[in-house]
């Protein structure tokens, strides 16, 4: 059963990426004084009185925006309106009731929604009669105050008590991170996956800003999937709002379960594409590379072979990870992707069996011996799995200084030899037996 959601919208900077990191009680959107820092939807989980609920925030509506981009958020925002149950209409006490608003809630009656109107930036009863100006409305008001929480429990307890039912909580859908630097085709990689415009996608790089959350469907399964801000070079990243979006990506690859790396194959692989690989490298999660843009690329010139060994060569501590080559915006080889990240996730679960495993370390000492450490035998004893998700495992030998990394890496070409873990890193720990 899904769970409701309510989506918050309102004017620029009325205060909605507040509320919502209230909501969702983490640091989810950007907050910043400028306006319009909010462009697309944002999607997170929220609990009230023992209810869940999706909360999305949205872009801040302009009425006749001027660029283009503007008039993409509007069309986000309506799209959040046309799939939500509840409507938060965040209004703004200091600077008062506005055209715009008059504008943007005759828009929203057009929908036959239930519409809860809260207006924002009242901190204490003295500022309550800033209320005043909107009581013409002649609708329930709800004074509130996103930043210190004041009138925030009865807005929530209002809301809780309307919501459609549906909001047991479900299992967790894998979640999947969509990284690159700036331009490289993640947005249209998410609208190709979802079959409509769910990011703003815009030939200017940096159009997304914040991770976006959305939730994709492949032959009765579910995903969600996160379009991350482009990660820049850090020269590049001088501005709050560039700051806070590359940390927000480093948090989503830290709560990712397999990310997809997208590399421009008509560009080739740069320096930031390889500090971006080891981003989560380092984060130690499972991962697909996608190159992106095969469609423009002259296969007389340049075959998937040779490609894939270019990617191997430049991400040498990554040849585990598995190489697809598609177009987002043709939708080539699409197919193949949901598959091979099952089989990541797959891979990264995956459980051997201690006999299984000491089979293959007997096998592995007889094709090379260890050297000796100071005059002494380096003995191996046995080897266990000790986690998944990513594989970890311990060997256990009589001199820890005596098995270098050199072997470690060794030990892993041929743990993968045997048991494949495609796609996830492995990690190796030597301990001491005790005497």
């Amino acid at each position: 059963m899904s769970k409701p959601i309510i989506a918050i919208v309102g004017r620029p900077n009325v205060g909605k990426s507040t509320l919502f990191n209230k909501m969702a009680k983490k640091r989810l959107a950007v907050i910043e004084d400028t306006p319009g820092i909010t462009r697309d939807r944002l999607y997170g989980e929220a609990l009230w009185n023992d209810r869940s609920f999706l909360v999305v925030d949205t872009g801040g509506f302009q009425h006749e925006p001027d660029e283009d981009i503007g008039i993409q958020v509007n069309k986000q925002v309506l799209l959040a309106v046309q799939e939500a149950d509840i409507i938060l209409l965040l209004l703004d006490a200091e600077s008062g009731l506005l055209t715009h608003d008059m504008e943007l809630i005759d828009m929203l009656r057009k929908y036959g929604k239930r519409v809860y109107y809260a207006v924002n930036k009242i901190d204490g009863p003295k500022k309550e009669k800033a209320l005043y100006d909107f009581y013409s409305l002649g609708v329930d008001l709800f004074p509130l105050s996103a930043l210190n929480g004041n009138g925030y429990e009865e807005l929530m307890d209002s809301i809780v008590s309307s919501l459609p039912e549906g909001g047991d909580v479900e299992t967790p859908y894998p979640r999947i991170a969509i990284v690159g630097r700036p331009n490289v085709g993640k947005s249209t990689l998410v609208n190709s996956l979802l079959g409509k415009e769910r990011m703003i996608v815009s030939p200017v790089p940096g159009t997304t800003r914040d991770a976006v959350d959305s939730i994709c469907s492949y032959y009765r399964k579910k995903y969600i999937i996160i379009d991350t801000a482009g990660i820049r070079r850090k020269g590049r990243m001088a501005e709050t709002v560039e700051r806070y979006s590359f940390l927000r990506t480093l948090r989503n690859i830290e709560n990712s379960d397999v990310v997809l790396i997208v590399l421009d194959a008509s560009e080739g692989i740069v320096e930031l594409d390889q500090k971006i690989a080891g981003l989560v490298f380092n984060a130690k999660k499972g991962v697909v590379i996608l190159l992106n843009k095969w469609d423009i690329v002259d296969k007389d010139i340049l075959s998937v072979k040779d490609v894939e060994e270019q990617v191997y060569q430049k991400l040498w501590f990554m040849r585990y990870a598995p190489v697809l080559t598609i177009s987002a915006q043709s939708k080539q080889r699409m197919t193949k992707l949901f598959p091979l990240i099952d089989e990541v996730i797959s891979e990264g679960s995956k459980r051997i069996e201690t006999h299984a495993l000491n089979e293959f370390l007997i096998n592995a000492l007889a094709t090379q011996e260890l050297p000796l450490y100071k005059g002494k035998k380096v003995k191996i004893y046995y080897i266990t799995q000790i986690k998944t998700n990513p594989p970890g495992f311990v060997i256990f030998t009589n001199y820890k200084e005596g098995i270098k990394e050199q072997y470690i890496r060794f030990l892993e070409g041929k743990l993968r030899k045997i048991f494949a873990f495609k796609g996830v890193p492995v990690e190796l720990y030597v301990r001491q037996r005790k005497k």
